[in-house]
């Protein structure tokens, strides 16, 4: 009866990974046949140790498979962390195209690109901002603040630009 509690409870316990089963993964631990492949494949090698742990009568053997599960579960939770954190970090993309050549355009092209530019960098900041509120995790937090440190610098020269062309539109 307890070897099916005790089975029960690994798999309760690898429910949350098991939302990611389909998911590849790479593992550096020596406690799998292979560090690369997916979640469902470690789920089933933690099952199988759990198994193999439950059958051990000697006492060595069977601390020996209770280290293992120990760290196939530490292994495990690592990188699905590690994939938890990388969908965290995306990466902002604009929906405005720029001249690559913007400093050698005539002054009205010019101010629609910077335009364009600060209208980018509104989106970003907003993008940032609710990235950062959502953060649970400090050290992502804290980078994210400093991306909207920059940002918050780059809308005001890109401002600053845009109301010099239109002093300089202004006086021709």
């Amino acid at each position: 009866m307890q070897k099916y509690i005790f089975l029960a409870q690994i798999k309760q316990n690898l429910t949350e990974s098991s939302s990611f089963s389909e998911q590849k993964i790479t593992i550096n631990s020596s406690f799998f046949p292979k560090q690369s492949g997916l979640v469902s494949f470690f789920i089933n090698e933690i099952e199988k140790t759990a198994e193999q742990l439950l059958n051990q009568k000697d006492i060595e053997y069977s601390e020996f498979y209770a280290e293992k599960l120990i760290k196939q579960f530490d292994a495990l939770n690592s990188a699905i962390n590690k994939i938890q954190e990388k969908k965290n970090v995306a990466q902002f993309q604009s929906s405005f195209q720029f001249a690559s050549n913007i400093h050698t355009l005539s002054p009205n092209k010019r101010l629609q690109e910077y335009r364009k530019a600060l209208r980018a960098l509104n989106e970003k900041m907003s993008w940032l901002m609710e990235k950062n509120y959502n953060q649970e995790n400090e050290i992502l937090k804290q980078e994210l603040q400093n991306q909207i440190i920059e940002t918050e610098y780059r809308k005001k020269k890109c401002t600053q630009a845009i109301e010099d062309l239109e002093q300089e539109l202004l006086f021709k």
